[in-house]
This record gives structure tokens, C-alpha cells and sequence, in this order.
């Protein structure tokens, strides 16, 4: 396939997943949630999405979906650039703890439902 056509596929799904992004943040606000609630709850369920996608091997086999799921709308949908914002007000605000609880929900439940992911993944695959 051209890559015109993947960077095509990557930009769709990455707007479709920055939307899904967003909606979810002002209905954690809307809910008088943490707004880090959402960041984590996009970034926990798009490991496991991705983990899912490893264990299809889907990055190899279907390039297109690939593209189209795995780097356009996870990638759109999780978010690095807002955790990293978020780690810093949680320092300036002296919430320590909150910010030693968000960052081992998110690095060690992250790599966990990656890998939980990939394991089923490849189960449902074989």
C-alpha cells in the first residue's frame, strides 16, 4: 500500500482518537472527576488495545488496520503530552502522593494490560 495512503489512515484515526480523547476528558470533569482520571482511564485502555494488536500481530500482517487502529486511533486517543502537564501541576501542588499513585497506575498498569493485551491477543490469534 502507498504510504500516501497510510499517512492518510494514520491522520483519520488519529482525529477520530484526539475526539474520543476529549470527549472522555469534559465527561470526567463534567463529573466532577480529577480531569487525570481520564487521562489515565484513555491511557490504561489504549495499552491494552495496543497489547491486543501486538498479539494479532496486526503491525505485520495488516498494515492498513494497523495504521489506521493502532497508530492513528490509539495513538490519538492516549496521551503523553497531558500526563506530563499533569505531573507537573500535581508537583507545583504539593500532591506528592496522588502523583506517586497516577505515575504507578499508569507506567505499571500500562506495561501490565500491554502485555495482558498481547497475551490474549495472541491466544485469540493462534
Amino acid at each position: 500500500m502507498k504510504s500516501i495512503w497510510l499517512a492518510g489512515l494514520v491522520g483519520v484515526g488519529g482525529s477520530i482518537g484526539a475526539l474520543m480523547r476529549y470527549g472522555i476528558s469534559r465527561a470526567t470533569v463534567a463529573s466532577r472527576k480529577p480531569a487525570y482520571y481520564g487521562t489515565l482511564l484513555v491511557n490504561l485502555a489504549g495499552s491494552f488495545a495496543i497489547g491486543m494488536f501486538i498479539g494479532f500481530e496486526l503491525e505485520s500482517e495488516h498494515v492498513a488496520e494497523y495504521a489506521f487502529y493502532g497508530i492513528g486511533i490509539l495513538g490519538g486517543l492516549t496521551t503523553y503530552s497531558t500526563l506530563n502537564v499533569q505531573k507537573v501541576t500535581m508537583l507545583r501542588q504539593e500532591r506528592g502522593r496522588v502523583l506517586v499513585y497516577y505515575l504507578a497506575a499508569t507506567y505499571v498498569g500500562g506495561f501490565g494490560l500491554t502485555a495482558a493485551g498481547a497475551g490474549l491477543g495472541y491466544l485469540l490469534h493462534t
